[in-house]
């Protein structure tokens, strides 16, 4: 096999581009170095565990790609690739040897990747990469990395997430040009004041982390921040004024110990998505919330809301609004929701709710509505004004019939049902045209309505377990969707007049 390989080498020398991923390559001969036009080199995918020095001989190599390999170690050779300006090692073994620290002589270099290698430690030697603008160490298992790195003036991009870093040198506030720094998924109890002067800094990224305090120098700096992301801090108890942030286009500030949002929060005019899930010592949103005009997502998920202000119908913009797990009553869950007109999603499983408010009826544009697990006992005849509904879940409550507008919903595709206390369908059921999952079980139901026999063409799944079901009889629903349905269609005639026999149905007296 190698000298098969040696031969397609050969056959590759006026190439410019070579591309051998996924060839299932267990080794790279030597040959290698005779590839004297390749500009890139891609070698991902493979088996390959080690590189020969002759990769050092590519005198105009620009691309190499080693990522998703088992390499355990690059040869000293690898820093006479003078010309290279992308070297992509991802997904590796090179914890097994250090790295050398020719990899400093890479000037030309502009994109490292050396992420999922496992690497305990990197040489202070990358300092040396001035043309450096990407560096990508994230899923490895760094403690710190060296302040050297404060050099890399040039560098746009730095990831280290999932590392096991506990601190962060200051010298990374000489990074003036960096755009997108990630240091999540680490073990960071504070962030050195230094990262305010990275003021040209776009994306901020220090989730998963176990910081404090989320010092008001940062805040006040970065206003060119467009994404802050401090998910799952939980240590954090208290947030600085944001308002100086406003290119904000994305705040995620869930699982803090928050108990109150800054309302300069209303400042943020270019804020597009607001995440404030999980935050168990939030009791109220504020009421400047209303100016985020531009809002397109507001996730409220798990808090502890027992209000929510009307100020909340001015996000006109909004196409995606999550209340799940919260404390919201049918009296403090305003009408003015009603005014989000542009809503697709509303999401209002796990709350208090005995009613919704009649003003759903103007959402034209609602494709999902959840309201599970609440203790609603009666759904108003305005939702079946939802023309554009497709996905409905109503399970976990305490229904015992659903309003006759349900057959409005034309678009419906999946209903959840289940877990209440239907005694009935309505016959309107048979014009959900569109629907091909329905959940029904865990109810009442004794009958069902013949016109559900209409749907035999698009619904392909009907769960109807745990009901005292007599009509079609039990021989029947034990066979699945497909005989139920067509069971009503052919039975539907018949039984309307109570003449089937035979098949659970009583005759009446003519």
């Amino acid at each position: 096999m190698g000298n098969s390989l040696a031969k397609d080498f050969d056959k590759l020398k006026k190439k410019e581009v070579v591309d051998l991923r996924k060839r299932q390559l267990a080794e790279l001969p030597p040959q290698v170095g005779n590839l004297k036009n390749c500009k890139e080199l891609i070698l991902a995918e493979n088996d390959i565990t080690s590189v020969p020095e002759e990769i050092g001989k590519l005198p105009n190599v620009v691309i190499l790609d080693l990522s998703q390999n088992r390499i355990t170690s690059l040869p000293m050779e690898l820093g006479q690739l003078k010309t290279l300006k992308e070297l992509i090692l991802n997904n590796n073994k090179l914890f097994f040897s250090p790295l050398q620290p020719e990899i400093g002589k890479l000037h030309n270099l502009s994109k490292l990747d050396l992420s999922n290698n496992q690497l305990d430690e990197v040489p202070p030697e990358l300092s040396q990469l001035h043309a450096l603008e990407h560096l990508n160490l994230s899923f490895n298992q760094l403690k710190t990395f060296p302040p050297e790195f404060g050099k890399l003036e040039r560098l746009g991009y730095f990831n280290l997430s999932n590392n096991n870093l506990r601190a962060i040198p200051p010298e990374i506030g000489r990074l003036v040009n960096l755009k997108t720094l990630d240091v999540s998924t680490n073990h960071l109890t504070k962030l050195p004041i230094e990262i305010a002067n990275l003021r040209a800094l776009s994306t901020l990224n220090i989730g998963f982390n176990k910081i404090v305090e989320f010092y008001e120098e940062i805040a006040t700096n970065l206003v060119y921040l467009t994404t802050l992301d401090m998910r799952d801090n939980p240590s954090i108890n208290f947030l600085p004024l944001l308002g100086a942030m406003k290119n904000l286009s994305t705040l995620v500030i869930r699982n803090l110990q928050i108990q109150e949002v800054p309302g300069d929060i209303g400042t943020l005019q270019n804020l597009q998505e607001l995440d404030m899930r999980d935050n168990s010592q939030l009791r109220e949103v504020p009421r400047e919330i209303g100016y985020l005009k531009n809002l397109k997502k507001l996730d409220l998920f798990g808090n502890k809301l027992k209000y929510l202000p009307p100020e909340i119908g001015l996000l006109v913009g909004l196409s995606h609004l999550d209340l799940r797990n919260n404390q919201l009553t049918g009296e403090t869950l305003p009408r003015e929701i009603g005014n989000l007109v542009n809503l697709k999603k509303l999401l209002l499983s796990g709350n208090l709710l005995t009613t919704l408010p009649a003003e759903i009826r103007s959402m034209n544009n609602l494709q999902e509505l959840d309201v599970s697990n609440n203790a609603l006992t009666v759904l108003p005849d305005e939702l079946g004004s939802l023309k554009t509904l497709t996905k409905l879940n109503i399970s976990g409550n305490k229904l015992t019939t659903l309003p006759t507008s349900i057959g409005n919903l034309t678009a419906l595709q999946t209903m959840d049902a289940k877990s209440n206390e239907l005694s009935e369908l309505p016959g309107d059921f048979g014009n959900l045209v569109a629907m091909n999952k329905c959940d029904l079980s865990h109810n009442m139901l004794t009958e069902l309505p013949w016109e559900l026999g209409n749907l035999i063409d698009t619904l392909t799944i009907l769960e109807l377990g745990h009901n005292p079901i007599v009509v079609p009889p039990r021989a029947v629903l034990n066979k699945g969707t497909k005989e139920v349905l067509d069971w009503l269609k052919k039975n539907e005639k018949e039984g309307r007049k109570g003449k089937v026999s035979g098949l659970g149905i009583k005759k009446t007296d003519s």
